[in-house]
């Protein structure tokens, strides 16, 4: 944002070597830094030696940190261990608590078909963490997810191929491009949600934005709140409930409140959150037997709500001029 693109590029590579979730956003960080700081153009034309020359100043950052990091693994032989437990591609696609992404609906939806065929209930069903296939749907393997992730990661990419190139172009994209790794990664965590909300709540002066980071932040953290599941910690899951939605719907403004910028479909939907959490927190004794029931409801109804997010901010930012 202040120019300081080196810096940026260093910083990055650094915390993507603390925590690795952060890889979510590298592509947005990789096409920008290539564009607005390794590209020099003179006179309305590329120069190739002022270029290559940024583009070797800034590899050499970056290998220098991942030389820190990862060298001494390197040297000890147990790099092997490591991508092991960065990439756990035999934990199966989903979580025991589904992430709110476009797979929290491919599983529900096999589970709904499931119970009129005769095919057993997969383990993506049973929330157990491992190998997960599907009873009715076709399984999903790593390699698609990631050729999905890349596909809908274009979006992203796009709003940085314009000419007129800004920083808030720059965030958009961190947000489009954190939010095609959630839709569509592999084991996906729900707390990554945050690497989502944190950008777009610097992008919400426009109404149309905040519109969409209402929508997006209430289905996002609401799904985080099945991760405290003890009974006493209902009443402090409730008032951050509560002084969230306060927050994000009538103290964030854009001229007027977020909640007035939304829909009636869109105010009905976020007013369902309320029967949502009476049904999975106070009474979930109506589920009976169904015992993972509550947390899939959680998942799909949050999904809902993020996809659409998804889909609108994908259109408002390539559409912006």
């Amino acid at each position: 944002m202040e120019g300081r693109d080196l810096l940026a590029g260093t910083v990055f590579a650094t915390l993507l070597c603390f925590k690795h979730i952060f890889m979510y956003v590298a592509p947005a960080y990789f096409v920008y830094l290539l564009r607005h700081y390794c590209a020099v153009y003179r006179n309305g034309r590329l120069n190739m030696k002022a270029s290559v020359g940024r583009v070797v100043k800034l590899g050499s950052a970056v290998a220098l940190v991942f030389g820190v990091s990862f060298g001494p693994f390197v040297a000890m032989g147990q790099m092997s261990q490591v991508l092991g437990r960065l990439f756990p591609f035999k934990r199966g696609l989903c979580h025991a608590f589904w992430a709110p992404n476009f797979w929290a609906l491919y599983v529900f939806t096999d589970r709904i078909l499931s119970i009129t065929g005769a095919s057993q209930l997969a383990s993506s069903t049973r929330g157990r963490v491992g190998d997960t296939r599907f009873a009715i749907l076709p399984n999903v393997t790593p390699l698609f997810t990631f050729v999905a992730t890349l596909v809908a990661m274009a979006p992203a990419l796009l709003v940085l191929m314009r000419r007129n190139l800004r920083p808030e172009h720059f965030v958009q994209s961190l947000v489009l491009c954190a939010l095609a790794s959630f839709m569509f990664g592999w084991h996906v965590h729900e707390k990554a949600i945050i690497l989502i909300a944190v950008p777009l709540g610097v992008l919400t002066m426009s109404p149309r934005v905040l519109r969409m980071h209402a929508i997006l932040t209430t289905a996002g953290f609401y799904s985080l709140l099945p991760l405290l599941f003890g009974v006493q910690e209902l009443v402090p899951k409730m008032c951050v409930l509560l002084i969230w939605t306060l927050c994000s719907l009538w103290l964030m403004r854009a001229k007027v409140s977020a909640w007035a910028c939304l829909t009636r479909v869109e105010r009905v939907y976020i007013s369902g959150f309320g029967l949502l959490f009476v049904a999975t927190e106070l009474i979930p004794c109506v589920f009976g037997r169904l015992e993972f029931l509550p947390l899939a409801l959680v998942s799909v109804y949050s999904a809902l709500g993020i996809t659409f997010a998804w889909i609108n901010l994908a259109y408002d930012f390539i559409t912006a001029p």
